[in-house]
């Protein structure tokens, strides 16, 4: 089992101490690269600020089972695709990413060494929905394989699997090798 980042521990200070400071700080650390991941799942910019401002409101009014989650930030990234899902649900239906939210998968995280932000939506767009959530967050968010299990509710093995496929699809796609 993983240990906790040592990183999150002033946020998890703040929340135990009930600060109002802790969600200034979550915003500040998560809230972009969340609003991206959102976007890549939602499938538009006002349905990914839609699932972030829920993200937060439920942030607020849990802070307590937050702050003993062992990773905060694979916690807010379960929080984030289970409101993106909600939106989805509401709307039946679960979209293709359009170009506008690889684009901003892409420039708002960081990016992959040799690809463009244009050359990252693209190869994004491109894949099934189950593996570009999985490549987002492992190229563009740096987590690891057990963080993004827990953020999406699998197996790291799964996490693993798609994220195999989704490189292989890439490969075969575009004759160059992906991220």
């Amino acid at each position: 089992m993983r240990e906790r980042d040592p990183g999150e521990e002033p946020i998890r200070d703040l929340l135990a101490a009930d600060d109002p400071a802790a969600l200034e700080l979550i915003w500040d650390r998560y809230a972009a690269a969340l609003h991206a991941f959102a976007a890549s799942l939602a499938g538009s910019c006002a349905d990914a600020e839609e699932v972030v401002q829920q993200v937060f409101l439920k942030v607020a009014r849990m802070r307590g089972r937050i702050a003993r989650a062992r990773s905060i930030r694979a916690y807010l990234y379960a929080m984030t695709r289970n409101e993106a899902m909600n939106v989805l649900r509401r709307r039946k239906r679960w979209v293709e990413m359009p170009d506008e939210a690889a684009w901003l998968v892409a420039a708002e995280a960081p990016q992959a060494p040799g690809l463009s932000p244009d050359e990252a939506a693209r190869l994004l767009a491109s894949l099934p929905a189950r593996q570009r959530e999985v490549v987002s967050l492992k190229v563009f968010c740096g987590m690891t394989f057990q963080e993004i299990a827990g953020a999406l509710g699998v197996s790291a093995n799964t996490a693993a699997s798609r994220y195999r496929y989704g490189l292989e699809k890439l490969r075969k796609l575009f004759g160059e090798d992906a991220p």
